[in-house]
């Protein structure tokens, strides 16, 4: 993901013309730090709260004790293991927040920036995954039984970085817009 963000922002920067760069201002320090607090804000919630939705809805609790994937899990009746997974996203969505922070000019000002912004996470984050694209290159069993492995998880990705993807959007793009008035 790294490798990604460094050579998309290169690329960017190459074919940035001079005129723009006379226009576009860098964020001052209380911008970008209320961007990244906006960020992990956003990013708290919408895995708390769709999060808890899909484990009630999508049987979670079945399938962490079914399928293979996930052994190594800790079991959730622990409560260091359900702290550290509900408080390590405030770093989770910090460190997203900081690698994501080069594409904001692409998307900022930008009609559809939300789609952007999902398309970048679903990009990075998703694709990236070593489980997801492994789960797509090998599978065993029917393709029906491929099918109902995806149900479980991907539906949850994709509903959060939706969800945080338009939230997260029109509030900084709010707060940008009134940062550009003053």
């Amino acid at each position: 993901m790294l490798v990604f963000v460094w050579l998309f922002f290169k690329v960017e920067r190459k074919f940035y013309t001079q005129a723009l760069r006379e226009e576009s201002k860098p964020l001052s320090f209380k911008a970008t730090t209320g961007y990244l607090i906006r960020f992990v804000v956003v990013h708290l919630l919408t895995y708390w709260v769709i999060g808890s939705i899909f484990y009630q809805v999508a049987g979670y609790a079945d399938a962490l004790e079914s399928m293979e994937i996930f052994e190594l899990w800790r079991p959730l009746e622990n409560l260091s293991a359900v702290l550290l997974v509900f408080f390590g996203q405030i770093f989770r969505g910090a460190f997203l927040g900081i690698l994501l922070f080069p594409f904001y000019e692409s998307y900022i000002q930008k009609k559809h920036g939300w789609l952007l912004i999902f398309l970048l996470f679903i990009g990075l984050t998703a694709l990236g995954s070593p489980i997801f694209l492994t789960e797509f290159i090998v599978f065993e069993g029917t393709f029906i039984e491929f099918l109902k492995e995806l149900l479980v998880g991907i539906p949850e990705i994709v509903s959060q970085m939706l969800v945080f993807s338009v939230i997260f959007f029109f509030w900084q793009r709010k707060a940008f817009r009134k940062a550009k008035i003053k």
